[in-house]
Order: structure tokens, then sequence, then C-alpha cells
């Protein structure tokens, strides 16, 4: 049976029923566990986020202690995920691709430990993973973790191999549980697929980091941080904005997926760095930052008003990591040192719920074939291959306009008569949701829509398609007309 919901990015679909935090895109507000993240980061300890992530309320004195003291006791690494981690970083891996496999070879002593304990030492290992590749990398020697320091703390000493000060320690930790929990994004849906299935947390958390380290969902920090370093030496951040926005369709740091307004993580660390740089270089940079801030916005409210594109904790978060000199090489594994407790908190929400998550989907190969003998089998170009018909096998092909936003692109394109930029093509068609317009213009491309370097294009066969199933039935001027109505 075909699914009667076709939702490619599953925007519109809740697949998941949870307790942990609720998200409204609208008024901007992120509350976890019932409490405005705002509240929660600017008042409590990493632990005590986590704790209230995995048991539902906030901890008592005891309980807190407790927990703060089984974190620390399971910070450390065998001797196999030592030479592991030296392994990679003297083979030039990234940090990601070190903390994935320090959690997956985690997993071989974890035999016989029960639920809670693992994703303990899921949440307590990754910053020990972090910081003992970064110091193979700079050739030094791993820092041994301190049990007398809390979780954050910890990870900045065995960084530096210096015990941090307190402004340090509250910059980072106020990013490490603002961030701690943000709904079903796609690295703690891939945590909760695993917990679906019933595997372990270390799975779950091997997942999780390589869904993150996809560049389109962890890598926004170092983009952000690169524009933000070639910005800060332009006078006119204005044309700035503008000749990135048109050159990628985007600007580092601006629109969210989720929310419609700015993002009320990044408010909050920006509040937050300008508390911890009082009286350090780094004030400057946050500066410079929020005049490009200001620049932005403005633009993209005055060019794209419809497409909401506001700032995102990844653009004042790449600011105070920076601040909080943190390695640029690092922002992503420190984003995942912080959210590995929201992970493991989705983990054992979907495996106590004992319920297998098994989307589908919608076809659209080909139809019914018949076997065909190697002997028979070509490719173009080859001898035996028939003399190609201009407009043979057009059905088939015609697959890629069954949805309508489909064909208003290729009449968008058409009627422009131009080559037009991501974003000229995008403000004119009536797509609102930035995934939905991505999918359908991924399908268009190759065969009726190409990207040159003057922007986006019909190709022949997408002209050829348009004049005759639109022109040539009286449908093009019905389309434009509906769509400008």
């Amino acid at each position: 049976m075909t699914p009667s919901v076709f939702d490619p990015d599953l925007s519109s679909t809740a697949v998941a029923e949870t307790g942990l935090s609720d998200i409204d895109s609208e008024t901007g507000e992120l509350r976890i566990q019932g409490y405005p993240v705002e509240d929660l980061a600017e008042n409590a300890s990493y632990e005590e986020a986590a704790w209230l992530l995995f048991y539902g309320r906030l901890p008592t004195d005891e309980e807190l202690t407790e927990f703060t003291d089984e974190l620390a006791a399971a910070r450390g690494l065998t001797r196999e995920v030592h030479r592991l981690i030296r392994a990679g970083a003297e083979a030039g891996a990234s940090a990601m691709d070190v903390l994935r496999m320090g959690l997956a070879a985690g997993s071989l002593d974890s035999d016989g430990e029960d639920l809670p304990l693992a994703t303990r030492r899921v949440v307590a290992t990754c910053p020990t993973i972090v910081a003992a590749y970064w110091r193979q990398r700079q050739g030094e020697t791993p820092v041994r973790p301190r049990e007398d320091l809390t979780h954050t703390a910890n990870f900045l000493y065995m960084l530096s191999g210096e015990e941090p000060d307190e402004s340090t320690v509250e910059g980072l930790e106020t990013y490490l549980t603002a961030i701690i929990e943000h709904g079903l994004n796609p690295s703690s849906f891939a945590a909760r697929i695993v917990g679906s299935t019933g595997s372990d947390p270390f799975s779950a958390a091997t997942g999780a980091v390589g869904t993150l380290k996809g560049p389109r969902h962890g890598g926004a920090l170092e983009r952000v941080f690169e524009t933000l370093a070639a910005i800060d030496e332009e006078s006119d951040r204005s044309a700035s904005v503008e000749e990135r926005f048109e050159a990628e369709g985007s600007v580092a740091g601006f629109g969210h997926s989720v929310y419609d307004t700015r993002d009320p993580r990044a408010d909050l660390l920006d509040r937050v760095a300008e508390r911890v740089f009082e009286g350090r270089e780094s004030m400057a940079f946050l500066r410079d930052a929020r005049r490009l801030d200001d620049a932005a916005e403005e633009y993209l409210a005055d060019h794209y008003p419809e497409q909401q594109m506001h700032v995102t904790v990844d653009y004042y978060a790449a600011v105070l990591l920076s601040g909080l000199d943190i390695p640029p090489e690092l922002f992503t594994a420190t984003f995942a040192v912080g959210r590995a407790a929201g992970w493991m908190a989705h983990y054992r929400e979907q495996f106590e719920s004992e319920t297998l998550l098994r989307p589908r989907t919608r076809y659209s190969g080909p139809e019914e074939r018949s076997w065909v003998p190697r002997s028979d089998r070509y490719v173009a170009g080859d001898s035996n291959a028939p003399s190609p018909d201009a407009l043979a096998g057009l059905s088939s092909v015609l697959g890629a306009l069954s949805e309508p936003a489909r064909l208003e692109l290729l009449v968008v394109l058409y009627e422009s008569g131009e080559p037009l930029s991501y974003s000229t093509l995008r403000a004119r068609s009536s797509i609102d949701d930035k995934g939905r317009f991505n999918y359908h213009l991924r399908k268009l491309r190759g065969v009726f829509v190409a990207k040159t370097e003057s922007g986006y294009v019909l190709t022949e066969p997408g002209r050829t398609v348009v004049e005759m199933l639109l022109d040539d039935e009286g449908l093009l001027a019905d389309v434009s007309g509906e769509r400008r109505g």
C-alpha cells in the first residue's frame, strides 16, 4: 500500500511523542521539561540539566551529588580507545571521526552494563575522547580526567592541561546546557531510531555523531566562524551579506528550519558572551558579530521578508566558543559534548517505549520491467543501442513532475527567460519551506533544470516539456495566474 501522506523532510509529521522539550516556532520559545531554555542555561549546571532530561525533574542536592560523582567516575578510557584516538589523530582524522570511533570502541567493554550506567558513560566519555584527540593532534600527551572537577571544568582542563577560570567555565557551561536538547533534530532522531530497534546506547551515540558530522546538520558552526573572520576585515557588511546570499542562497548562521523568529538560544549566548568577555580582547569580535547580525537581519527583512530568516544559535555559539579559545576544529565536537545527554535521553525514551520506528517510502522508480539477458543490455553510446528519439521514454522522465511544486519552478524559470539565482528562484516560488524547496529543485536538476555560473536555467528538455504540457494545452496562463493570484 502506498502511503497517503508524502512528507520528504518529515517537517510536518510527528513520529514520536516526547516529554523532553517543546518548541514554539512562531513565538521562538524553547522549553526543556517545561523550563524556558534561558532559565535552565543561566541557572543549571550541565549535570543538573542532564538529570532533568533523564528523570523528568530537577535533582535534590543529594541526588545531584551522587549523579555528578557517577559521571566523574565514568570519564576514563581504556588503553584500546586511547590507541585508537592516537591513530586517528596521527592519520589526520577529524574530531568527529575520532569521537565516533572512540564511542564505538567504548562499547567493547559495555557488556552487562545496565541502561542508565551505559548512557551515563556515553555522556561522561565524550569530553575525554575529544580532549585526548586534540592533545594528540597538538603533539601533546592527553591529560587524565579529574574527578574533583565538574563536567564542564574537566573538559576545559583536559584540553589545556590547566585548571580553567570561573568565567570561562561559566561561558562554556551555559553553552553546553543551552544546546543539550532541541527536539527531533537529525542526530537525536538517529539516536531514537537506534533505540527503537532495542540496540545499545553506544550504537545510538555513534549514529548520532555520524549524523551530526554532516554539513547540513553540524557543519554550520565552522561556516559561521569562517564568515565572521572574512567579513570582519570588510567595511561594508551589508554588501558582504548581499554578495554571500546571492552567491550561496544563504548566510551562515541565519535561517533555522524550525524557528520563524530569532533563535532564543542565540540571544542567550549573546548575553553570556558579553558577560564573559568583559575586559577581554574577544569583546571586539563580539561587537563586530553584532554589527553583522544587524546588517544581515536588515537585508534579509528588506529583500526576503517571506522567508523569515533570522539568527540561529550557531551564530553566537561560534562567537562564544572562539572567545573561550575553543579551536574551530573542535566546534562541532564540542556541540556533541553538550548534546550527548539529549541524545541519550531520546534514546532512553524511545527504547523504553518498545516502539520500532519504520517509516514508509513512496516509490518513484521505473514501472514493471522484464528481465534482460546480459548479451542484450546496452548503455547510451553502445553500438547495439537503438537510435535515440527526442521524446522516447518521456513518460518515465515525467515522473519528476509528479509534484505541482516542481511544475511551478519550471514555470518560474520559463517566464523569466534568463538565469535566476538560488535566492531569486526561491523568492518567486510559493514554496515557503526551504527544505521542501531544495528537495523539489534537486529532483528537477539534471534533466529539466541546469545550474550555470549565472544561475538556474531550463534545459532544452525542460523547455520542451513546459511548452508541450502547458502552452499547447492552454495551461501556462492558468498556472501563472494562480501563482500570481
